[in-house]
């Protein structure tokens, strides 16, 4: 007999430790990307100094996120990243995203006035 099921997949991945860690990658990543713009605005304004050179690091910063959104939407649908619990497929892209944002900032660093 050939029945077929509708049968949602069950949810993997769905352990204690994963929000945590989520939390953790998602504000490395973060950290990386706005990390140096907000330093250096910290510091223009405790030395009153223009703040002309943030241009470059806050398009710089852009361009991170830009670029997480853009390589990493796609493998957030993946069909074997979807099946995940949420904050397992956070969890499991944290690690990307700030590897994704590092390698921005190192590439393009040199661009900065």
């Amino acid at each position: 007999m050939n029945v077929q099921r509708n049968v949602k997949p069950h949810d993997l991945g769905d352990r204690p430790a994963c929000l945590p860690l989520a939390v953790l990658f998602w504000s490395g990543a973060a950290l990386i990307a706005f990390g140096p713009v907000l330093l250096l605005t910290l510091f223009s304004v405790a030395w009153a100094q223009p703040m002309a050179a943030q241009v470059a690091g806050a398009r710089l910063a852009m361009f991170q996120v830009g670029t997480i959104a853009v390589l990493l939407t796609p493998v957030y649908f993946a069909p074997g990243v979807r099946r995940l619990a949420r904050a397992a497929r956070f969890a499991l892209l944290g690690p990307l995203a700030a590897a994704i944002a590092l390698a921005v900032l190192a590439c393009l660093y040199r661009t900065l006035p």
